[in-house]
């Protein structure tokens, strides 16, 4: 995988994952009063879909909702500009999208390092931990009831917990508690770590970690409460005699009634939504779901497929270069259109498709000192012209030594434009080019061009 590759991911998941988490923020509240926070916090699954989507292969043409899409750019590749001079500067100056993913990788390493400092800053401030017979640890620095750990997560408390709460409200705690270990909380925490870090340079995706949290211990909540419908009371009373400023915990789940008690304690007082309005929200979000999962795939620009492409028709045919040039295979010409009926007075037959003008590359300087050769694929918009309106490097071998040299030469090529009931239209054009060292006089590349 190269770095353009990557970068086009970095790209494309950088804009699904804001604009999930902007619909679910959006979203959330709406859903919590129609079917129940539990399906609201079901809800932050979006994000972590949004990125698979942006990392599957980009749609073909005719596929997903914007197939036009296809006639504006073909991705995040090595782009050419018009100006020879600046693909020049591009190619033997600074590989913008190597230093741009470099940069994004040693930022998540960082943010990944920082978190595993504080995770293990934390564990650390435990102190030692010994298991009771409930198989919960408990060790003298606890502050407050919490669960840690991802792969192995296990409840923490002090050892004095039940001798400073009364039994009914210690036992809601430990409910709590629990239920975040049965719905697997703590590695949904890992995974939104994970996202951060993957996102670091994304101020969004670190606004939204206090609104899934607060969502996480609702749902936590709501649960608990289902299975003790008669102990909201007791259940607020815990809140407000167990509320504890934490410090940061990464990995984990603690009992943080501190920052989000007041709307904790609002949400006790709301009815809970019955079985068939949670199924119903179960279903409405598992479609919001997968529609917001094909949106994302979907509306990326296309990769068109090889279709072979109408030949272009020249100005003048081209001259050979001196040093050994690179060869571009001939356009094939276009069939001709069929003879009309001959009428009275015949006009003159319409005068044959002119040949393309191709003219092949020079042959770098460095290249043809070290006898080395290549090849290069450049994609080129021809437009209704024929003449070409973008020019994009799809493949290089070896990569970066032949591609400004390509992408020159393809800004002064003439096609024949594709037609379409009778008009010509915008299209891709791939040539494959080849540089051979070992012939002095010019050549033609292996294939014909290909529309794509």
């Amino acid at each position: 995988m190269g770095a353009d590759t990557l970068l086009r991911w970095l790209v494309d998941g950088s804009l699904a994952a804001t604009a999930a988490v902007l619909l679910v923020l959006a979203l959330r509240r709406p859903v919590r009063r129609a079917f129940g926070v539990r399906v609201a916090y079901g809800a932050w699954a979006l994000v972590p879909l949004s990125l698979f989507a942006a990392a599957l292969p980009r749609p073909g043409v005719g596929q997903g909702l914007a197939p036009d899409l296809v006639s504006l750019h073909p991705g995040v590749l090595v782009v050419a500009s018009a100006d020879p001079s600046r693909a020049m500067a591009g190619v033997h100056g600074i590989d913008w999208a190597l230093v741009l993913v470099a940069a994004w990788l040693s930022g998540a390493v960082l943010a990944a390092w920082r978190a595993a400092r504080q995770q293990r800053r934390f564990v650390a401030g435990l102190g030692p931990l010994e298991r009771d017979a409930a198989g919960h640890w408990r060790g003298e620095r606890v502050h407050g009831p919490a669960v840690v750990g991802a792969l192995r997560p296990r409840i923490v408390l002090p050892v004095d917990f039940e001798a400073c709460h009364a039994a009914a409200e210690a036992a809601l705690v430990i409910a709590h508690e629990r239920a975040h270990l049965a719905r697997g909380d703590t590695r949904a925490n890992l995974a939104a770590v994970a996202l951060r870090c993957l996102q670091w340079f994304n101020p969004l995706m670190h606004l939204a970690e206090r609104s899934f949290r607060l969502d996480q211990e609702l749902a936590c909540d709501a649960t608990v409460l289902a299975r003790h419908p008669h102990a909201r009371r007791r259940y607020a009373d815990a809140m407000l005699n167990v509320q504890l400023a934490v410090p940061g915990l990464p990995v984990g789940c603690h009992w943080q009634s501190s920052q989000s008690l007041k709307e904790r304690i609002l949400m006790l007082k709301q009815p809970q939504p019955g079985a068939g309005r949670r199924w119903a929200g179960r279903l409405a979000l598992g479609a919001v779901l997968a529609a917001s999962s094909y949106a994302a795939w979907a509306v990326r620009p296309a990769a068109a497929p090889d279709v072979p492409v109408a030949p272009a028709a020249p100005d003048a045919p081209p001259a050979a270069p001196a040093p050994p040039p690179a060869t571009v295979a001939p356009a094939p010409a276009a069939p001709p259109a069929p003879p009309a009926p001959p009428p009275a007075a015949a006009p003159a037959p319409p005068a044959p498709p002119a040949p393309p003008v191709m003219t092949p590359p020079r042959y770098p300087a460095e290249a043809v000192a070290a006898r080395q050769s290549g090849r290069g694929v450049p994609k080129v918009l021809v437009g209704t012209d024929g003449r070409a309106k973008d020019v994009v490097v799809e493949r290089s071998e070896p990569a970066g030594v032949f591609d400004a040299n390509t992408v020159e030469a393809a800004w002064n090529w003439v096609f024949n434009p594709a037609m379409e009931d009778g008009r010509p239209v915008q299209g891709w054009v791939r040539v494959p080019v080849d540089f051979d060292a070992s012939e002095s006089g010019g050549g033609a590349p292996a294939e014909s061009p290909s529309r794509g």
